[in-house]
């Protein structure tokens, strides 16, 4: 198959997004499918060779890592001349923004069927649009109006949950089917925690988290765990591995707790250590509400960790609590810090992995290639 994806998030980008496409990108492209990406970029280039079309975005406010290509983009005839030479089967949309607009003008001139997963609450993350409330308030009305309406364009519609899929069945007029986001088993079962634990002088327990960090991780909470989790755990350390705009914000919350010797920022980490991080750590902690599935949590159940998931949306599909990992009541301190104590006493290691095994990218992309077939 010949698959058109446009997304308004690409590398250098690092999210849940990114991740889920260069997952499903490479176990498609082995299986000899073609995919060819539109995405924002620096400026309008197309990359032949890797079949990446690149649209001129300005730096996201507030987010730098993050790109808008502008409006004007939407007048100009590039992509319907693009999707003229492809010829896809398939178009794929991964989100309703300037680039998903782009998505539906493509549908539109080579009546492919457009196909769009939705990935991200963004009835949550207004305030990456607008820090005024005045304005957030504004937005948040108009937003369902406009995803109905973008819903109401395509053929087929994706959920990466069961939880994510009822939350949003009233914008879709079509059935939405279920298919996460596979990971790669083998890169956790091969991992060298020990040389982690060695380069970061890392002797007792270490309670991990991995992501983004903005404020919907709610990383604060695990700020105001932490000091509960170190009287009985005084040589506990917490491993903070990632990068984001909320970062100086949490260490500022770690220095007022006078927490900072028991906090560890490494900021961004490749991804191929990124194995070795787990396998170091004892408990992965995921405090957020946010995820409409959580990968990093996958992740951490692959290398065989037990994990520590606020009880929201995607995450008890995840998660049986006391089996596979635990659960807690989202946005108590308390509940988190006797759930990470828990955690650390237990052994969960198998169940978790079988659990994980269920998430590999093969079987997810088995799902992905049979979604499609029943377009062609």
């Amino acid at each position: 198959m010949d698959i058109a994806w446009f997304t308004d998030t690409w590398l250098p980008t690092r999210d849940g997004v990114v991740t889920s496409l260069q997952s499903f990108k490479e176990e498609l492209e082995k299986r000899g499918h073609q995919v060819y990406l539109f995405a924002p970029g620096t400026e309008n280039r197309d990359d032949t060779e890797e079949n990446i079309f690149y649209y001129k975005g300005r730096v996201f406010h507030g987010y730098p890592s993050y790109r808008a290509p502008s409006l004007f983009s939407l007048l100009t005839k590039r992509t319907e001349r693009r999707i003229a030479n492809i010829q896809p089967d398939v178009i794929h949309s991964h989100g309703p923004a300037i680039m998903g607009i782009h998505a539906v003008k493509a549908a539109r001139s080579s009546k492919a069927p457009l196909l769009f997963p939705y990935h991200t609450m963004l009835e949550d993350s207004l305030h990456f649009v607008t820090t005024s409330p005045a304005m957030q308030a504004i937005v948040g009305r108009l937003l369902p109006i406009w995803l109905k309406w973008y819903f109401h364009r395509c053929q087929g519609v994706i959920a990466p949950s069961h939880a994510a899929a009822e939350e949003i069945s009233h914008y879709s007029e079509e059935p939405i089917e279920v298919i996460p986001t596979g990971i790669d088993l083998d890169r956790f079962h091969q991992a060298d925690g020990e040389m982690i634990r060695a380069r970061h002088e890392l002797d007792g327990p270490v309670i991990l988290h991995v992501g983004r960090i903005v404020q919907e991780k709610n990383l604060d909470l695990l700020v105001t765990a932490a000091q509960r989790i170190l009287k009985e755990k005084p040589d506990a350390m917490f491993l903070i591995v990632g990068e984001g705009p909320y970062t100086d914000a949490v260490q500022q919350h770690v220095e007022k707790q006078g927490l900072t010797e028991h906090f560890l920022f490494t900021g961004f980490v490749p991804d191929e250590e990124l194995p070795d991080y787990y396998a170091a750590a004892d408990v992965f902690a995921f405090p957020s509400t946010y995820e409409t599935q959580g990968i990093v949590a996958i992740e951490a159940m692959a290398a065989g960790m037990p994990v520590v998931a606020a009880a929201a949306r995607a995450l008890p599909e995840l998660i049986t609590d006391g089996k596979t990992g635990f659960l807690f009541q989202p946005g108590s301190a308390d509940a988190l810090a006797d759930a990470i104590l828990d955690a650390l006493d237990a052994d969960v290691t198998a169940a978790a992995r079988e659990t994980a095994a269920t998430f590999s990218t093969e079987r997810c992309t088995d799902r992905l290639i049979l979604y499609y077939k029943r377009f062609l």
